[in-house]
């Protein structure tokens, strides 16, 4: 049977060994854990967002044109 645990973590180009992180190192790397992921959760949703602005954005210009609603000219 193997031994699945981890028994390093690399952080910014160091090796260090599970065993000599304290605690308040481990809570360090759990929490920069969290923020990481908290990134990709945001990327992902400004991602999704940006699709539906694009979108509902087409679907304007398309109700606009099939309306027949002109634009007004403004004077210079």
């Amino acid at each position: 049977m193997s031994d699945d645990k981890i028994k390093e973590i690399n952080f910014d180009g160091d090796t260090y060994l599970i065993e000599d992180l304290t605690p308040r190192v481990i809570d360090g790397f759990n929490m920069l854990a969290k923020l990481q992921q908290e990134i990709a959760d945001i990327s992902y949703q400004l991602k999704k967002c940006q699709a539906a602005q694009v979108h509902s954005s087409k679907e304007l210009k398309e109700a606009i044109q099939e309306d027949k609603i002109k634009s007004v000219q403004k004077e210079k």
